[in-house]
Order: structure tokens, then sequence, then C-alpha cells
């Protein structure tokens, strides 16, 4: 039984498993809790699907696996131009439970990993390594380097 949709019958979904792929222009293939309007389509937690290819002993074989679409946002709504998308479809039963186990370890990775240093972080790495380069390199009174302890008497090679 096929299911054809319309993009622009297809408005918000009706549960919130309802998980559709949608394939994008540029040959991205996202899933998620999609919604469309007169000009765009709206992906919530989009992650893409990707094909790798291995070699095993059987021969070239190719693991399918999600994967987050936009890596480093903390964003979890998109919204793109509905003339980038060539189809959307609903996702089979099999790959939405997939991809509520995927999305939920990216949510608990998401959770456990630190917070970005803010600007005043940085400052103070940055301060405290000027402060040990001049810890490291020092000039004596005599005119000669003093580096990591050791005194340079001479800067030829020999």
């Amino acid at each position: 039984m096929a299911i054809n949709i319309s993009m622009e019958t297809l408005n918000e979904p009706t549960h919130p498993t309802d998980y559709r792929l949608a394939k994008l222009m540029d040959g991205s293939l996202l899933m998620g809790t999609i919604s469309v309007d007169d000009e765009h389509m709206r992906i919530i937690n989009p992650l893409e699907l990707i094909t790798i290819p291995r070699m095993t002993n059987e021969g070239l074989k190719e693991d399918t696996t999600l994967s987050r679409w936009i890596p480093f946002t903390d964003d979890i709504e998109f919204v793109i131009a509905k003339d980038k998308v060539v189809v959307i479809t609903l996702a089979s039963v099999d790959l939405a439970h997939y991809y509520e186990v995927v999305l939920a370890k990216v949510e608990a990775t998401d959770a456990k990993i630190r917070p970005a240093l803010s600007a005043d972080d940085i400052d103070r790495i940055l301060d405290l390594a000027d402060e040990e380069d001049e810890e490291l390199l020092e000039w004596d009174e005599e005119g000669g380097n003093v580096i990591g302890g050791h005194k340079i008497a001479s800067k030829k090679f020999h």
C-alpha cells in the first residue's frame, strides 16, 4: 500500500512519533518530526541518514546510521526552504524506533558534555600561559638567557 503525501497538505504531525524522511536537493536524507507550510519545511531534531561502506570477508557491505545533521548547535528546530526539498515520506516503524534510540543517545551525550569555555575563561587561560612563558624565559642582569632555570651563556650553536 503506497502512501502519497502532498507537501501542500502536510501540516503538523498527527503524533510526536510521526517521523518522516525528507530528501533534500543536495542529496541529504533527514529524519525527524516534519511540518510544511506554504514556503518552508520545519524539522525538529533532524538526524541525517548516512550510508558507510565497509569491507568484509564477503565483500563490500554498507552500514546505515543516523547522526546529527548540523553538529555544534543547541538548536533542535530548523527551517528549510520548500524548494530545497525533493520528497517527504513516512519512516518505517523499525526506522522510527532506531531514530528514537539514536536521538536519546545524542541527547544523553549532549547532557554530559562540559559547557563551552566563556570568553573570561579563555582570557584567564591565555594569561596563565603568558605567565608560564615569562617564567621559562627570563633575562638575568648580565644579559644572558635563563631557560627553564638553566643559564644560557652563549647563543652560538656548536
